[in-house]
């Protein structure tokens, strides 16, 4: 069996500061691919859309972490 990790997911209203959905998943690499493609093909992301996640850098300044830190972002 593919080993899987577990990743959180939180959908918030940045206007009003207040938490719409979350939910917690256990994934594979490959799922986790999946599912990073599709959230970057949705509307409003603007440029993002365009590029595969796999090769999008996130900054790694201070307080910055990866989506595998098991926290929510």
């Amino acid at each position: 069996m593919p080993e899987t990790r577990r990743y959180s997911i939180e959908v918030k209203d940045a206007k009003a500061n207040t938490l719409v959905v979350s939910a917690a998943v256990d994934w594979t690499s490959d799922e986790k691919q999946i599912a990073l493609t599709q959230i970057f093909r949705l509307p409003g992301l603007g440029d993002n859309a365009s590029r595969e996640p796999s090769r999008q850098r996130r900054p790694r300044g201070r307080g910055a972490r990866k989506l595998s830190d098991n926290r929510p972002l």
